[in-house]
């Protein structure tokens, strides 16, 4: 147990505890959703007032880092922000490797669909043609993250299995020895249809970041038309610019 500084001019002991229970929640050793000591059991571990303890998670609290649920306690909230660079095509299982991240997916559909007009405009195709349909929920350490919803050419020869796509399809497509040589991505921002707040677990009020990207294949095909759609709690994107 941390030993709190008691001496002349040092910070009030509340923020001294707020301070070691942030990086206890920082490291992961209090996890998202799980419970922080209580206020009791913080005036014991400390041996302070019960006054102070309570002041220790209100700071934690106005921060944003935990939430008090009755007959429950008091839960850790926070989920660390990842920033992605943009720089180099790259599947999001190999984003959350780098990370530490444990990528999984919670669910994933494909099937086969009829391209309407604009798809048509987007692959350059006929009426009547087909493409594949993939929706997936990727998570980072088993909390949804972002909803793909992806268009992919019939050349790609996917499978119509859904139990096949709970990992890269980068991955599935280098392995056909197709691949992505060039990507036009789009940003926005909007507020999410209750199929996708229902997805990604989030309420009504939380905007999400959408990343439209279309990719091309060597020859310039297109390849792939995908409309992501994140939660804005947890992803942040970084643009490096030089001046020329």
């Amino acid at each position: 147990m941390e030993i709190l500084d008691t001496s002349r001019g040092a910070a009030p002991l509340y923020l001294q505890i707020s301070q070691i229970l942030r990086e206890k929640i920082m490291s992961k050793e209090y996890a998202y959703n799980t419970i922080i000591p209580s206020e009791a059991e913080l005036q014991k571990a400390y041996n302070v007032s019960r006054i102070t303890a309570r002041q220790a998670i209100q700071e934690l609290e106005r921060d944003g880092l935990v939430k008090r649920s009755r007959g429950i306690g008091t839960v850790v909230i926070y989920q660390q922000r990842i920033e992605e660079y943009l720089s180099t095509i790259k599947s999001f299982t190999n984003e959350m490797k780098e990370r530490g991240i444990v990528p999984s997916t919670s669910y994933a559909h494909i099937e086969l669909v009829e391209a309407d007009r604009k798809l048509r405009e987007i692959f350059g195709t006929e009426p009547g043609s087909k493409l594949y349909r993939v929706e997936r929920v990727r998570n980072g350490d088993g909390n949804p993250i972002v909803l793909f919803v992806s268009y992919f050419a019939m050349e790609c020869g996917f499978e119509l299995d859904d139990s096949l796509y709970d990992g890269s399809i980068y991955e599935l497509l280098q392995k056909k020895d197709i691949v992505p040589v060039r990507v036009l991505e789009c940003f926005d921002c909007m507020m999410p249809d209750t199929w996708i707040r229902s997805q990604l677990d989030i309420t009504k009020t939380m905007p999400v970041l959408r990343r439209i990207r279309r990719s091309y294949v060597e020859n310039g095909k297109m390849l792939e038309y995908t409309e992501s759609y994140y939660r804005s709690d947890r992803y942040a994107y970084y643009v490096e610019l030089k001046k020329s």
